[in-house]
C-alpha cells in the first residue's frame, strides 16, 4: 500500500486467516518520547499534511466534541483545511452539527455541506447497496461511508481517543474500533485511495498520550473494571486536561434520533425500535460479527511505574 492511514500504518486489523469466528486489531510501539495530547494531535495533524501535500485536507466533521477537538488541532498546526458537514434533508440533523457549524465560524474556518436525502437512501435501498459494498452491520455509518465517497481530496475522520481498563484477567481498550467500525478503514483500502479514517489513533504517541492523564489514574491502575464508567463526560474532562478546550454539549446526540423518532411513529414502536427493525436486522443477518475480538496494544503506553501483565 502506497499511503499511510495511520502514521507507517501502525494500526491493523482483520479476521484471523485460521480462524474466521476471531477479529484482531493491533497498535504500534512508542518509539519517542511522549508530548501532551494536544501536542501530539499537532504533530500528527503536520504530518498528515506534509504526507499528502498535494491533496486539500477535508476534515469530516460530525457534531461532536472529537470532531472539535480534532479540528483545534489542524488549526495549531497551521495548515490548510476545509470542514465537511453532512446535512439532511428537512434538517433532520440540524441540532447535531450545530455546534461544528459555529465552533467554525467563530474560528473562520471554511465549511461545506453535502445534502443527503436520509429518509429517501434508507427506503430506496441505497444504504443496503452502500453496505454490502463494504460489509458494513450499521445502517448509520453506510451515511458515512456514502458521504466519504462524495469527498475530494484527502478526508479526515475524527474517531476518538482510546481508555484502558482491567476487564477480567486482561485488559480492554474502550473505544479502539472493532470490526464494525473499521469498516472506515476498508473503505480506504477497498477504493485504494488517501485518508485518514480515525485521527485520534494516527500515531501510537497520540494514543498513549490520553493514557498519562491523571483523570485516567485509576483506568490505568486497573481500578476501573466495568466500561460504563468511561462515561462521555469523563472523555471530555480527558480532552480538557490534555490541552484541547471543549464544552460537553447539553445533550449528546448522533443525528439520527429525529429519523428514529420519525419511522417509531410509523410502526408504533419506541426508543428507535423501528429503525433498527427496518434497516439495521438486515445489515446483522448478512454480515455476522465475529465471536472473539481480540486487542493487543504494547507495553510501553504505559507509564513505566505501571505495571502490565
Amino acid at each position: 500500500m502506497s499511503f499511510e492511514l495511520t502514521q507507517d500504518n501502525h494500526f491493523q486489523f482483520g479476521r484471523l486467516e485460521d480462524d474466521q469466528n476471531t477479529f484482531v486489531v493491533t497498535c504500534g510501539s512508542v518509539t519517542r518520547p511522549i508530548a501532551t495530547c494536544f501536542d501530539e494531535a499537532v504533530l500528527a495533524a503536520q504530518d498528515i499534511y506534509k504526507k499528502n501535500r498535494t491533496l486539500p485536507i477535508k476534515l469530516l466533521m460530525s457534531g461532536g466534541v472529537d470532531s472539535e477537538c480534532m479540528a483545534q488541532a489542524f488549526l495549531a498546526a497551521h495548515v490548510p483545511f476545509t470542514v465537511v458537514f453532512m446535512r439532511f434533508k428537512d434538517n433532520l440533523n440540524a441540532f447535531d452539527i450545530f455546534s461544528n457549524v459555529q465552533f467554525c465560524e467563530e474560528k473562520n474556518i471554511s465549511y461545506e455541506y453535502i445534502d443527503l436525502d436520509v429518509v429517501d437512501f434508507f427506503e430506496s435501498g441505497k444504504y443496503k447497496a452502500i453496505a454490502e459494498k463494504y460489509e458494513c452491520q450499521s445502517p448509520q455509518i453506510a451515511t458515512h461511508l456514502w458521504l466519504l465517497e462524495q469527498v475530494q481530496g484527502l478526508p479526515v475522520l475524527g474517531g476518538n481517543p482510546i481508555a484502558p481498563i482491567w476487564k477480567g484477567d486482561r485488559w480492554f481498550y474502550i473505544g479502539l474500533p472493532g470490526e464494525l467500525h473499521s469498516t472506515y478503514f476498508k473503505f480506504f483500502l477497498i477504493n485504494e485511495r488517501p485518508g485518514i479514517p480515525w485521527f485520534f489513533l494516527y500515531s501510537p504517541e497520540l494514543i498513549a498520550s490520553f493514557f498519562l492523564l491523571p483523570c485516567m489514574s485509576d483506568f490505568v491502575n486497573k481500578k476501573v473494571l466495568s466500561e460504563a464508567d468511561y462515561s462521555y463526560q469523563k472523555k471530555c474532562a480527558a480532552y480538557n486536561e490534555g490541552g484541547f478546550s471543549i464544552t460537553p454539549r447539553q445533550n449528546k446526540f448522533t443525528g439520527f434520533e429525529l429519523l428514529r423518532q420519525h419511522y417509531d411513529q410509523l410502526d408504533n414502536k419506541t426508543y428507535g425500535q423501528a429503525f433498527d427493525i427496518r434497516f439495521r436486522a438486515p445489515l446483522e443477518e448478512m454480515f455476522i460479527f465475529p465471536e472473539t475480538y481480540l486487542q493487543f496494544v504494547p507495553k510501553n503506553y504505559f507509564p513505566e511505574n505501571i505495571k502490565v501483565e
